[in-house]
């Protein structure tokens, strides 16, 4: 896993990550930006700032549009670069740029509400089948799919990876990137969404890896309310140290936060709320 440079933030986004390491490499306190700002005839509040560094809110009304031409200057972004971030992460429709560090920040049209992901591993140490459950809201009318992206280990095909509906989705187009280790497959909802109507939805995720698995991690477009990680372990295949860690794009390594302990049905869970950092997982190892 590699950290992106600001550089290549500023590219493929999302704004919120480009934002916030913009005002990293100023070394620039939210509070200095807000006076900064104000110096400008541009008012921002404080928590609105940090909202829109931690993707909670996405900057949309004219005068916040304004606010964001004037920060690229203060940070010393070129100019349209985080304007350009926003412009393009507008309606549904497949993205067009799928980069490699957490494709499908290009699509803003689903807030996740929380995300519930079920990991089960085999007797032979194989993450072979993730179950998730997802309740979504759509931030717009007409919102009617979601892009369920998987990172593959590198002993497989992409090909061999796919993810399977089980309730309220069908799968609709896929792509992949061999590259990448990358597969991409579009579920499609039962109806168009409304602007601020709730859907649930279910699938599975089969992976026919024979790596030995040592961690289970997903990726935080803008901002999850609720994330819930269990992972089950066959008992002929038993973990040591598992533990919970959270990275953000511009940490070089993650940081360990949580010790866990399997309980009595040799499982481990982890859960978060407000997740606004761009890799939350558990992590094992074997003995």
């Amino acid at each position: 896993m590699t950290t992106p440079s600001l550089e290549a933030l500023l590219q493929v986004g999302p704004f919120h990550s480009a934002l916030r390491a913009a005002i990293r490499r100023r070394g620039l306190t939210l509070e200095r930006l807000r006076l900064r700002l104000a110096q400008q005839d541009v008012a921002v509040a404080l928590s609105t700032l940090s909202d829109w560094q931690q993707g909670r809110v996405r900057p949309v009304s004219p005068k916040s549009l304004k606010a964001v031409a004037v920060l690229e200057e203060l940070l010393e972004v070129p100019s349209r670069s985080l304007l350009s971030l926003l412009e393009h992460t507008g309606p549904s429709g497949w993205p067009d740029v799928v980069p490699g560090m957490m494709p499908g920040f290009n699509t803003y049209d689903l807030e996740i509400v929380s995300r519930h992901d079920r990991v089960f591993v085999d007797a032979e140490r194989h993450a072979s089948r993730v179950h998730v459950r997802m309740v979504v809201r759509a931030r717009q009318d007409g919102v009617d799919r979601f892009y369920a992206h998987y990172f593959c280990d590198d002993s497989e095909e992409t090909s061999q990876v796919w993810h399977e509906p089980v309730r309220n989705c069908r799968v609709g187009r896929s792509t992949r990137d061999e590259a990448e280790r990358l597969t991409v497959d579009e579920l499609l909802f039962d109806k168009p969404l409304v602007s601020g109507e709730t859907w649930v939805f279910e699938f599975v995720v089969h992976d026919p890896s024979r790596v030995d698995s040592i961690e289970y991690a997903h990726g935080v477009r803008c901002f999850i309310a609720q994330s819930l990680i269990e992972v089950h372990f066959d008992p002929a295949a038993l973990p040591a140290d598992p533990h919970v860690y959270l990275q953000d794009w511009q940490e070089p390594e993650p940081h360990r936060t949580i010790d866990l302990t399997l309980d009595h049905t040799n499982s481990v869970h982890h859960f978060e709320a407000n997740v606004s950092v761009n890799w939350v997982g558990i992590r094992w190892k074997w003995s």
